[in-house]
């Protein structure tokens, strides 16, 4: 839409070894970003119960509308670093 701000959509996958985890990307409380690049926490959750072991593949997702022109982003903590793909 013109006139409006560019979203940044930053989707994945995790895998975890039973069901019932829970995970959500949050942006790294710093003062500046280094230039280019956003930097996200993975903050999983663990199930309380027992649960099977089956491998069980979870979505992520994180969206932020912004004015800034990223050219990565950065997940920690395993500093897995992704490229950002323009697209309309």
């Amino acid at each position: 839409m013109p006139g409006s701000k560019p979203t940044l959509y930053v989707t994945g996958k995790c895998v975890f070894p039973t069901p019932g985890y829970s995970v959500k990307l949050e942006p790294v409380e710093i003062s500046v970003d280094p230039p280019g690049v956003l930097e996200l926490n993975r903050i999983v959750e663990a199930p309380t119960d027992l649960a099977i072991q089956v491998l069980t593949e979870v979505e992520v997702r994180y969206s932020q509308d912004t004015d800034a022109s990223y050219q990565q982003v950065n997940i920690l903590p395993e500093n897995v670093t992704i490229p950002v793909r323009e697209v309309s």
